[in-house]
């Protein structure tokens, strides 16, 4: 049986230093949806969103949304602060969102900060410098390519962080990205969940800071970092500490190169509720630093550091239980997830427990 440590706790706080630009802008606006390249207007207009600050949507001078404090999402009381939905091909002129704050809170955690649609090969779609706290999903990604992410500040979002969905050539740097809800269904808390992805940049890229750590997935309730169906990606000085549930999870996933990073599961965390002891992570058997599951394969871990206290270091497959906190137990799990495929290998990496019979004994690192 794999060793689990429970904790039980009552408030938990953290604070992570990252390289963060300075913050979005005061100016107060109303949600923005942006469907045609007549919605692209500036300030004063009495049509489109009256929301471009400069540029002139070429390549070379591309609209720029923001900075803005967005005071209500689109529906008053749920939707997004800022929408580009491209999916009928009617936006073709080049845009960046940069300096954006949502400043309201009580969402549904399906509802993104900013959310992009079908917006494809759009030279130079760039969204940077976004902060929010406790509001629904962060940043999310439908059938989007060439997208640069950089200096997100996303903190106790109640949904995913960061969803990346059928896109492709995606960049993130210099980003802080956390989901703390309680209870969610798996993938609804995840830090940054990909799903039938490919060709992602998850920090080694130029705007990352030399020899330092690019982006942040600590303390999220659900998964770290979770791929999904997804290939051709790299992972390069990432730090995820998921105590809750698990650091980095491979799913089907394949060619991904993770390197230079830190993951750390310490075991699930029971906290005091209304007066009722419960776990504030997923009822998952994927509890632990770094799991490959259903079939990855032909991905390269490397230099990498899984630190102690989980329930498992590395892990092919699921371990059909779940470690209950509260009560202190293993209780079964079924679906029993897949073990991982072929073609894995893993340098220089330590870990505290493994359950890869070629990685055995376990190298705990120092």
């Amino acid at each position: 049986m794999r060793r689990l440590v429970f904790s039980t706790v009552l408030a938990l706080a953290i604070a992570v230093s990252m390289p963060v630009a300075a913050s979005a802008g005061s100016g107060q606006h109303a949600a923005i949806t942006i469907t045609a390249n007549s919605d692209f207007t500036a300030p004063g207009s009495p049509t489109g969103c009256a929301c471009v600050t400069a540029g002139n949507g070429t390549p070379g001078s591309p609209y720029v949304i923001g900075p803005w404090a967005i005071t209500a999402p689109s529906k008053g009381s749920s939707g997004w602060a800022i929408m580009v939905d491209n999916t009928s091909d009617t936006v073709t002129r080049s845009f960046t969102i940069s300096g954006i704050s949502a400043n309201y809170s009580g969402v549904p955690f399906t509802d993104p900060v900013i959310k992009l649609a079908g917006v494809n090969n759009l030279s130079g779609t760039t969204i940077s410098n976004i902060s929010s706290n406790g509001n629904g999903r962060g940043v999310e990604l439908d059938s989007s390519s060439y997208v640069a992410l950089d200096q997100l500040s996303l903190n106790k979002m109640t949904g995913n962080a960061l969803f990346i969905n059928g896109s492709s050539h995606i960049t993130l740097s210099n980003s802080k990205l956390k989901a703390t809800a309680d209870g969610q269904v798996p993938h609804n808390a995840d830090g940054l969940y990909a799903l039938n992805s490919a060709y992602l940049s998850i920090g080694g890229v130029a705007a990352c800071p030399k020899s330092l750590v690019c982006n942040t997935f600590d303390y999220d309730t659900g998964w770290g970092v979770y791929l999904q169906n997804t290939h051709d990606v790299s992972i390069d000085h990432a730090s995820a500490n998921a105590d809750d549930t698990g650091a980095f999870v491979l799913d089907n996933a394949w060619h991904v190169n993770l390197g230079n990073s830190t993951a750390e599961a310490g075991g699930p965390i029971c906290i005091t509720l209304n007066g009722q002891k419960t776990f504030t992570g997923y009822h998952t058997d994927l509890q632990g630093g770094l799991l490959l599951i259903n079939g990855s394969h032909d991905n390269a871990i490397h230099d990498t550091q899984i630190a102690g206290g989980a329930d498992i270091g590395i892990g092919s497959g699921g371990n059909g239980v779940f470690g209950n906190p509260c009560t202190n137990s293993y209780e079964p799990f079924s679906p029993v997830e897949p073990p991982m495929g072929a073609g894995n290998t893993f340098t220089n990496v330590c870990y505290p427990t493994t359950d890869i019979a070629s990685l055995k004994p376990p190298q705990p690192c120092k």
